[in-house]
């Protein structure tokens, strides 16, 4: 018999949280799931916690494969998984014990996806404030729109999809790089049409030091570069799909936030102009023409000619790169026969790259 919802749960040397999480999933009041455990190639006991629980429960099947990632063990999940709706749960966190059911509900309607709030835990699991970064805009089911993707949270644990857009458009998560859920968001939102809106806390976060969001401050470069990557692999999607004039206003907000993002994590100049030299490199062959952006990108242009310097005084994203008149050639701006790449917040750094 098919499940109704498959969940799948990443599982690499958590040994110390791993039985709260099982606990949480064969726990939910919706009882016709399966549970998709992908042992990544732990190796500290996690392997021996999946076992028993899936010797005591039919519905979880534990797949077993040498350490890949996140994206590649989420992945196997995905190949494997049966039922029309898919979930996340990362094998640090847990569910509330009605989470299954309240999003099953939301997607009755035909939603293509469901949201719901997330409460954030110290790495001892005792609740804690929870920033505004999982705020729902809205409650409810909508119709949404690339503004409103844009002020949505990519985590991929607190949503549920449908598998027949995740098979039928053939999405993955990138396998080697970090910030995996980008990527997916991104993708995945490009084909929904409608979404619900969960107001409940229902998706438990933990946050620990060994987290990625920790390691980058301590190897900015490395995951800087892999931020630009997935920014880029995000509009070659894209690209390759004929999806770029629909989502124009989504997909230059979305790189550049990311890239921004990247360039605000870097510590050194050298570092920055690395960066920006890739992410320059990419942009250059998408040049976007004045007359085809949407309107608050037209005011930004606007104001890098009233203000010339646009960094930290004017505090703006800035565009992809831009075709301009001769009359706005500033020595501030990263120039490239008069088109720019203007406003990422590393312009403490800024000096000209280019002449």
């Amino acid at each position: 018999m098919i499940p109704l919802v498959s969940i799948i749960v990443p599982v690499y040397n958590v040994q110390p949280y791993l039985r709260q999480c099982m606990e949480s999933l064969v726990g939910q009041t919706l009882r016709d799931i399966e549970i998709i455990c992908v042992d990544d190639g732990s190796t500290d006991g996690s392997s021996a916690i999946l076992a028993e629980y899936a010797a005591k429960d039919g519905r979880i099947r534990v797949i077993t494969q040498e350490n890949a990632g996140l994206s590649a063990a989420r992945n196997a999940g995905l190949d494997t998984a049966a039922a029309p709706l898919i979930m996340f749960c990362d094998s640090d966190d847990w569910y509330a014990p009605v989470m299954c059911e309240k999003m099953y509900a939301a997607m009755q309607n035909g939603a293509d996806m469901a949201v719901c709030g997330v409460q954030e835990t110290t790495q001892g699991g005792n609740l804690s404030r929870t920033s505004d970064y999982f705020s729902l805009p809205r409650e409810g089911e909508i119709t949404p729109n690339d503004d409103l993707f844009l002020r949505i949270n990519v985590v991929a644990c607190n949503k549920i999809h449908r598998r027949e857009i995740i098979e039928g458009k053939q999405i993955r998560f990138p396998v080697g790089l970090h910030f995996e859920d980008e990527y997916f968001y991104a993708v995945y939102t490009a084909y929904i049409k409608t979404m619900v809106f969960v107001p409940d806390n229902f998706y438990f976060y933990r946050r620990r030091e060994e987290s990625i969001t920790g390691q980058a401050y301590d190897r900015p470069l490395k995951y800087a570069l892999e931020r630009v990557n997935i920014a880029c692999r995000i509009w070659q999607y894209h690209e390759e799909h004929g999806l770029v004039e629909g989502r124009l206003n989504y997909l230059s907000n979305c790189w550049l936030g990311i890239v921004g993002t990247a360039l605000s994590n870097i510590h050194t100049p050298e570092e920055s102009k690395r960066l920006e030299n890739i992410a320059a490199a990419f942009a250059k062959e998408r040049i976007i023409s004045v007359g085809k952006l949407p309107h608050c990108a037209e005011e930004r242009l606007y104001a890098l000619t009233e203000y010339k310097w646009v960094g930290i005084r004017c505090k703006l994203w800035g565009l992809l790169y831009i075709k301009t008149k001769d009359d706005l050639m500033n020595e501030r701006c990263c120039i490239i026969t008069r088109i720019y790449l203007f406003g990422v917040r590393i312009w403490k750094y800024r000096e000209p790259l280019f002449n």
